[in-house]
């Protein structure tokens, strides 16, 4: 990748610390493969968690709040010079100050927050600044969610997001509806393969 695409052409990774399945990746497997992109050109690598896979523990299932990931990147520092990022649980500017902080990553992500307000990292460089209202849904099926924040993240996309009105069901119809239109995309577009 670094040859077809230069030096100064930054390269990211994101890797999970674990997939939260039985027998799936583990926080040992994660870091011995962050020791091994440490001898890489890679320029940065996001911290992540979880699958999609039936049977996987949601990343916020198995955490006490607040970011998911700073105890693993905490670990994974001891391992590369290569910039850390985690993602992943980060509501508030203090969630996101203070890995930075602590010297446990060297960026975080803020999707669900910034999807809530896309002016959010403005308004943290003023002390004015607050942070972001999470809606609280009242049913909250699996997968739910994230659903919702998809749709929510594809009307800013296509920029529509005033009219935005889903409740979690009807994001996720639409959401499943989505992917199964994709499905059949790709099955047409790779038949030959």
């Amino acid at each position: 990748m670094r040859c077809a695409v230069g030096s100064s052409f930054p390269i990211g990774l994101k890797i999970n610390s674990s997939d939260q399945l039985e027998g799936g990746l583990t926080q040992e497997d994660a870091l011995e493969a962050i020791r091994i992109l440490d001898h890489t050109s890679i320029d940065l690598i996001e911290i992540s968690g979880g699958t999609y896979f039936p049977g996987a523990k949601a990343s916020s299932d198995s955490s006490a709040g607040g970011p998911y990931f700073v105890n693993f990147a905490q670990r994974a520092q001891k391992v590369t010079s290569v910039p850390l990022m985690i993602t992943g649980g980060i509501k508030t500017r203090k969630d996101a100050l203070d890995p930075l902080a602590q010297g446990a990553a060297d960026m975080v992500g803020l999707a669900r927050a910034m999807a809530l307000n896309p002016k959010l990292t403005n308004d943290w460089l003023s002390e004015a600044g607050g942070d972001p209202e999470f809606p609280r849904f009242e049913v909250s099926p699996p997968g739910g969610i994230t659903a919702w924040y998809t749709m929510l993240l594809t009307a800013l996309g296509n920029d529509n997001e005033s009219q935005f009105t889903l409740d979690i069901p009807s994001a996720i119809r639409v959401y499943e509806k989505r992917d199964e239109n994709r499905c059949v995309d790709w099955k047409k577009k790779f038949s030959n393969v």
